[in-house]
Formats: C-alpha cells, structure tokens, sequence
C-alpha cells in the first residue's frame, strides 16, 4: 500500500462505500440511443481525430525528409508527432470494432514495452535496407515495435543512440516516413469501417441481433463502451501509473514511464482521462452517464471522482518520471494514483450494476 493518502483522496474512496446505487430501469430503446450517440459523437470524430492527425505527421515528415520544408521543419515534425499521439490518447480507451482487425491496436502502440525491444527491432530493420523491406504492405507484417509511435519517438528523440540521427543521412528519414505512412493508413482504415458501406461497423452497433457477430442486442453494444470505460481506467491505473510510482520513493521505477524519451508520460495519462470523462458525460450530454442519469447520487458521484481525479492529473509538477524520485512533487503522483483506482472501483461496483453490467469481468485479465 501507498503510505500517504492524501485527504481528497480518502474523500473519493469513501464515496465508493457510501449507499448502493439505486436501481435504474434501461431498456432496449435507451441502450439504442446511447450507442447512436457515442458512435456519431464520440468514436467516429475521435478516429477522425486520429486519421487527421496521422495524415498530418506523415506529410510533416515527408516534408523533413524530402528538404521541402522550412527551417522549422523538425520543429513541425514534432509538433505533429504530438498532435498524432494526443489524438490515440483521445481514442485508446476505444478496444473494439475496427482498431481491433489486422491487430491495429498494438502496431499502433505496443506497450508496455522495453525501449531496447523498440530500439533493437529498429535496427534490425535498418540494418536490411532496401526499399523491399519499407514497402507499405510488407511493413504492415514487421514486428509491431517498429510501425507505430515507440518506432515514431525513438527515431524523433533517440536516433543518435541508433546511428541513424535524422538530420545526417537518409536511413532514419526511410524509416520515419514508413512508420508514418503505415500509421496513416492504419487511421484512414479504421473510419472507413466504421463509416462507410452497409457493412459499416457503425451499422453493426445499430442493428445488434442473432445475425450479428459482435452484439446480440443494444444493451450488448452498450457494454462495448462500458468495458471501453472501465479497462481504460484500469490501464492508466495498473499500467500507466502504479509500476512507475510504486509502494514508496525507493520502489518508484521512472524508467517504466511511458513516452519518457518525448516527455509525454503525464500528457498521456491526462489525455486518456478527459476522453474517458467524455465517454461517461458524452460530447454533448449524451453518454453513458445519461444511463444513470436517474440515479442522482450516482452521477453526482462520477462527475465529481472524474473532475476531481482531472485537476490532480493537471497538478502534478513536471513529468512523471522525475515527479516520482522528487520527494516534494510526489505525492501529486501517489494521490493520482489512488484517486483514478477509485474511480476504476466506482465503475466496476457501482456503475455497473446501476447500468444492469456484470460485476467480474477483466478485459486486461483476457477474460
């Protein structure tokens, strides 16, 4: 256990124990109208979002790469590469539909995942050279440590490490501009299903039914977006937080940060919360706090654990892996991560039931 819990910490965790949620009548017709809202409103402007996002990294870099651009050109380049990644931190917590075919998901992002992994699969691939081996389609089969953003920030911030500082030589820019290139069309593919056609997967969460493969009714495509709330929690929990901070300042281990090497670890983290606070208050009022809308305290209850959970998250000063070694900065860390498992112990205990959700399931656990 953490030895410092701070007080507003201590505040949500007795919010969790306090009076059951009240039971919420939800029926088909009310699960169909949330789900209608959270796709048009939510996963399709944030994989838009995204797709835009790439599409501008990848031509930032080719810009870099080719000499076209100006003399900020790295500069660009960068700040492409964060609008890109601000983008799939807005749309993680999202693990079904579309991003989950051609394992999209993890060559987006495989991580957790030892920088040395990243850096070594990178070498690999430089070391074969030749055009074959960046082709569009035979990349998309590499290992997944080198088509996405690991592969994008180690090439950005730890070339030299590599041999191939961008800036001296052509090896570096091929690389980058493969791994860009795969990341846009992975994004352009991913609307596209969910999108276009009458196979769209946006039509396959609105006719849920016996002939679907993905959901049997409404309700079932309700928790589609529910398990989305409640393992993306959990991750920035379990996984984002708790191993770098640790039981203590002795057993805090910075190295684990994620994005270290871009200083994006806490970005990250607050990124991921505020869409998982949109995804329960909706983009426009009508997410899956709607569904619990008629248990007053409830909602009360999760509107207050997220904005609490936020400006903790916002608080926090300098990156997390300096803030905990810095016996004065950490406990903004361990009070953050109390407060998001909190809010994670919220959704699973009382959320879901209210919303007629199993209590038990895992999806980190593969359940």
């Amino acid at each position: 256990m953490i030895r410092i819990i701070p007080s507003a910490a201590l505040t949500v965790l007795a919010l969790i124990c306090a009076v059951p949620a009240d039971a919420v009548a939800i029926g088909e017709n009310d699960y169909a109208r949330v789900n209608a809202a959270l796709v048009e409103g939510h996963a399709l402007p944030r994989y838009t979002r995204l797709a835009d996002g790439t599409e501008a990294f990848a031509a930032a870099v080719d810009d870099f790469c080719t000499g076209a651009g100006h003399a900020g050109g790295r500069a660009a380049v960068e700040a492409r590469f964060h609008d890109a990644m601000d983008a799939w931190m807005g749309v993680r917590h999202l693990r079904f539909g579309p991003v989950e075919r051609h394992m999209r998901a993890h060559r987006f992002h495989f991580w957790p995942q030892a920088r040395s992994k990243v850096r070594e699969a990178l070498r690999t691939l430089i070391a074969e050279g030749g055009e074959g081996a960046l082709n569009p389609a035979r990349f998309a089969q590499a290992n997944v440590a080198v088509q996405g953003f690991l592969a994008a920030e180690t090439l950005l911030h730890d070339g030299e490490r590599l041999g191939v500082p961008l800036a001296a030589g052509p090896a570096g820019c091929r690389v980058l501009r493969a791994v860009a290139a795969n990341m846009r069309g992975m994004a352009a593919g991913i609307v596209a299903e969910w999108r276009d056609g009458k196979a769209s997967f946006a039509d396959v969460v609105a006719r849920p039914g016996p002939r679907n493969e993905h959901f049997e009714d409404h309700r079932d495509a309700t928790l589609a977006f529910f398990r989305s709330l409640h393992d993306g929690l959990q991750f920035v929990a379990d996984i984002r937080l708790r191993p770098v901070v640790g039981d203590d300042i002795g057993k805090a281990r910075p190295h684990l940060a994620e994005s270290r090497l871009s200083g994006r670890s806490l970005r990250n983290v607050i990124g991921n919360l505020e869409a998982l606070q949109v995804l329960y208050r909706g983009e426009d009022g009508s997410g899956l706090g709607e569904l619990a809308a008629a248990d007053a305290k409830l909602d009360r209850l999760m509107r207050r654990a997220f904005r609490l959970t936020l400006e903790t998250a916002r608080s926090v000063d300098g990156p997390l892996e300096d803030v905990v070694t810095d016996p004065a900065a950490r406990p903004g860390a361990e009070k953050l991560t109390i407060q998001v498992r909190a809010l994670s112990q919220i959704v699973r205990e009382r959320l879901a039931p209210a919303l007629g959700f199993p209590i038990g399931f895992n999806s980190l656990d593969g359940d």
